[in-house]
């Protein structure tokens, strides 16, 4: 597998680079500057020698080359100079006489510009001029105009030049150089050491600014870990690979960092997401709790109002039937905000449990005995169907909170099934625990609904059940739809959730599954459908 370097590896590596790419140019300027210095000082030093040599014996005389002088001032020159080689111009640069023998001599003409720039002596040394003697290399050289005083031709002034190439062999190879110079091998030696101490301080420099990179981004990944659950990781596994996993594959700390902040975002987004779902669910909870507080409110202010208006003028029997009217609201009032104040209280976050061992066959039995009689007063047949005794069927759970459970589920289901139906309870074994089945014979749902999750299909909107609800029902049979939300409230805190099942003309079923004494495993269940009547 394709291993990334770490951002202090990269980062040092092309500092290392970057330094050696300085460190070579650095070299050669300094290299070059040293060998101009140099021909800078010999041509200013020697600037005299071509002087010294036309002046110390004529050299041309009638228009003619004394060779014999020519010969004996060179060997002298070469003596005290060997590096110096000697030629005679004249006036139009070609080489009529050499030192080192016209044989030796490649190049016949001489560029006359650098000579006449050297001898006006208004141009900054060094000044190179043409080597005759290795065609196509510049040297620094001395020279001087020569005059034949024995000519009568005054035309001919100056009649030649005098014209001595200093250092000869000029171009050496660099590591040449490097070998013969030990003032080269100093100076390399230092650039080297300062190279190697600034290469060691960026990398202990690049260590130091890079070590909050690496904490934060551990600790962003640690976040990002602990905040996913492991369904989430063995997903985004087989997507793309998680902090986690990058860590150990893929050591790029702004990549894994940006994978990180990525991940954070798209969490940030869904949870803002739910979080303006769950705001607006709220907003339409309260404004449907809102109205059906003012209606029992309202029907009881009016009650008593009108008793008090009437006074001794209402019969006594109409004015019973006005404070009944006006109790009955009133208790309707007082049930609604105890379930509010429930719903409440389960959302909180703060309620705690109180598991025991609950027989839920035996208290699936007591629920639908106590609500016979509000089944009877709605024209409903509620019934208990056979319920085998289960061995270690008991579940853990709170008791309280599992009877008010069934009791909403039931008292919801008769509510909303019209007179004649039936209305059925359920408990039977389940591979995960103990499911809980509750049907109707009602309408049904108007849109078909196969498994979705109780919280997801109304539990804050009007539509809730109406699906089941018969024609014309009472103003009693309106129900607020709190019940069922304390329904899944109390499903939550056990770990399950409730699903349903409903189809137009073929009622509605409601199941949830709540774990065995003895199961530890969280309750998420693929229950099957329930066949519709």
């Amino acid at each position: 597998m394709h291993i990334m370097p770490t951002l202090f590896s990269r980062l040092s590596i092309l500092f290392t680079v970057i330094l050696l790419c300085l460190g070579l140019v650095t070299w050669v300027i300094a290299h070059q500057s040293q060998q101009q210095y140099f021909e800078e000082f010999t041509q200013e030093l020697n600037r005299p020698v071509a002087m010294y040599m036309a002046q110390q014996v004529p050299l041309l005389v009638n228009g003619r080359l004394d060779s014999e002088a020519l010969a004996d001032l060179a060997s002298h020159v070469m003596m005290v100079n060997p590096s110096l080689e000697l030629y005679l111009l004249d006036e139009k640069g070609h080489v009529f006489a050499s030192a080192l023998g016209n044989a030796q001599v490649q190049k016949q003409i001489v560029d006359l510009q650098p000579i006449h720039r050297f001898l006006a002596n208004k141009s900054r040394m060094p000044i190179y001029g043409d080597n005759p003697n290795l065609p196509g290399q510049k040297n620094v050289f001395s020279a001087y105009p020569l005059s034949d005083s024995a000519s009568a031709d005054p035309a001919c002034d100056p009649c030649g030049y005098v014209y001595a190439v200093l250092g000869g062999e000029r171009t050496q190879p660099v590591l040449q150089s490097l070998a013969s110079s030990y003032s080269l091998q100093s100076s390399t030696g230092m650039l080297g050491g300062v190279l190697l101490f600034a290469m060691l301080a960026g990398i202990v420099l690049f260590f130091t600014m890079t070590r909050p990179l690496r904490a934060m981004t551990a600790s962003i990944s640690q976040w990002q870990l602990a905040a996913t659950s492991v369904q989430a990781q063995a997903q985004a596994q087989a997507q793309q690979n998680p902090p986690a996993a990058a860590a150990h594959h893929v050591r790029n700390e702004l990549k894994e960092l940006e994978f990180t902040c990525r991940a954070m975002a798209s969490r940030l987004a869904t949870q803002y997401q739910a979080l303006d779902d769950s705001d607006r669910r709220r907003r339409e909870f309260l404004t449907r709790i809102s109205h059906d507080l003012r209606t029992p409110l309202t029907i009881l202010c009016g009650a008593i109002e009108t008793v008090l208006i009437e006074g001794d003028n209402i019969p006594s029997t109409e004015a019973r039937e006005y404070l009944s009217l006006a109790q009955r609201q009133g208790n309707r009032l007082q049930q609604l905000i105890t379930q509010v104040f429930e719903l409440a209280r389960l959302d909180s976050g703060e309620y705690v449990l109180q598991l025991e061992q609950v027989s839920l066959q035996e208290l699936a039995i007591d629920t639908v005995q106590d609500l016979q009689p509000y089944a009877a007063q709605h024209g409903v047949r509620l019934e208990a169907c056979p319920i085998k005794p289960v061995k270690g069927g008991s579940v853990q759970a709170d008791m309280g909170l599992l009877h008010r459970l069934l009791d909403n589920l039931l008292t919801n289901a008769i509510r909303h099934t019209p007179k004649g139906g039936l209305v059925s309870l359920t408990i039977k074994p389940n591979k995960h625990g103990m499911e809980v089945e509750i049907a109707d014979s009602g309408c049904g749902f108007t849109d078909s609904m196969n498994g979705c999750t109780l919280s997801s299909v109304g539990v804050s909107n009007h539509s809730w059940w109406q699906g089941s609800a018969y024609e014309s029902p009472s103003a009693g049979s309106q129900g607020s739809g709190l019940g069922l939300g304390i329904v899944v409230k109390i499903l939550a805190l056990h770990g399950s959730e409730a699903r349903v099942w409903s189809a137009a003309g073929k009622g509605t079923t409601i199941r949830c599954v709540l774990p065995l004494a003895d199961s530890v495993d969280d309750i998420n269940p693929e229950m099957t459908a329930p066949q519709m009547a």
